[in-house]
């Protein structure tokens, strides 16, 4: 009696760590289909009237070839493709690469999660474009060329 009585109170512990544990939001790196944690004041947010925004640009590409993006597309190696944490999926941005101002367009296709300084994450094809490659990271001026609106975002993720 007395073991299912403590059994009983550890499961009650794991039931109530477990409902406080699943309010916290996972910050692991660029994964497809992470949903972006994106606070408020994220300095990643652009709209198409707006200034350029400065910052970060990571790639991914090889692990997730074949797989589903947010706005259900299959990632294929050589797409020139990137994901944002706000902007509407189809969206065209062109990067360029602050320090030998390469530039590419890439349409948003997928979600990152917000990272500090990280504005956008490039397929891999899009990085070899602006030679990111072998950097890993580099600094970028992003500048919204046509933004998708909200109907057509919400038709594209059906």
């Amino acid at each position: 009696m007395r073991i299912q009585q403590r059994l009983l109170k550890l499961a009650l512990l794991l039931l109530i760590l477990g409902s406080v544990g699943c309010g916290k939001q996972n910050s692991s790196d660029t994964a497809v289909n992470n949903k972006a944690a994106t606070p408020e004041s994220s300095t990643s947010e652009i709209q198409q009237d707006s200034q350029p925004v400065k910052g970060q640009a990571a790639w991914y590409g090889p692990g997730y070839y074949g797989k589903k993006t947010t706005s259900g597309e299959i990632l294929k190696e050589g797409t020139m493709t990137a994901a944002h944490s706000s902007l509407p999926m189809g969206t065209k941005v062109k990067v360029t690469r602050l320090d030998n101002s390469e530039s590419v367009t890439v349409v948003i296709n997928d979600r990152k999660p917000y990272r500090q300084g990280t504005v956008i994450d490039l397929a891999h094809g899009a990085a070899v474009a602006l030679n990111v490659d072998d950097d890993g990271k580099t600094n970028v001026e992003i500048e919204v060329l046509e933004q998708q609106s909200q109907e057509a975002n919400s038709e594209l993720l059906n």
